[in-house]
């Protein structure tokens, strides 16, 4: 590795990882980016760097909505168990409790899961309104993950746009460049320093 790459590879910001997340799996999506883009130079390094981190932290943020809608399944199962196991003769109480154990049982006891099954059918419904419900239940938090989601995703397009104009800029001067000096617009190098060109 040459010292002009340690030196560029050093002005890049560190990996943005939390304690969770794996090393290798964001060096991936990086390395994805440099090998799909190419950046030449440090200032596209920089902006390849910032699509890769941005990238990232928009695969997180679909994660951790996954992981909302999951972690709030038990409460939005026990409230419908509430619903569904309610008798007008029955105090309320006792179908709290009965709601309670029986959503806890849910995730690891397959007779209580066929039970949870049985009692949805009696409603014509099944296990997808549980996921309604967990849905539901989570809205504010989605509707904030969707904002900071839409955020991370324009400012990830503008990084893209700014690379294409940065080489298109670049790609321009020099072409602007070449014409001038062709017309004879640009004087000679000795003319710039002061001499004559016949000297």
């Amino acid at each position: 590795m040459s010292k002009q790459h340690r030196t560029q590879l050093a002005l890049l910001p560190a990996s943005p990882l939390l304690i969770t997340e794996s090393l290798d799996q964001f060096d991936q999506v990086r390395d994805a980016f440099d090998q799909e883009l190419r950046p030449r130079g440090i200032i596209e390094q920089m902006y390849v760097a910032d699509i890769a981190y941005l990238t990232w932290e928009i695969l997180r943020l679909r994660r951790c909505k996954a992981g909302i809608i999951n972690s709030a399944f038990r409460a939005a199962l026990e409230k419908l168990l509430q619903e569904l196991l309610r008798k007008p003769s029955q105090p309320t109480a006792f179908v709290e409790v009965d709601a309670g154990i029986l959503a806890q049982a849910w995730f690891s006891d397959p007779a209580a899961k066929e039970r949870v099954l049985e009692l949805l059918s009696e409603f014509q419904l099944d296990e997808s309104v549980i996921e309604a419900e967990a849905v539901r239940g989570s809205g504010d938090d989605l509707e904030q993950l969707d904002r900071l989601l839409a955020s991370l995703e324009l400012r990830r397009n503008k990084a893209s746009r700014y690379i294409t104009d940065y080489r298109g800029g670049f790609a321009r001067q020099v072409r602007e460049s070449s014409d001038r000096l062709i017309e004879g617009k640009v004087l000679p190098l000795e003319n710039v320093s002061g001499k004559s060109a016949a000297a």
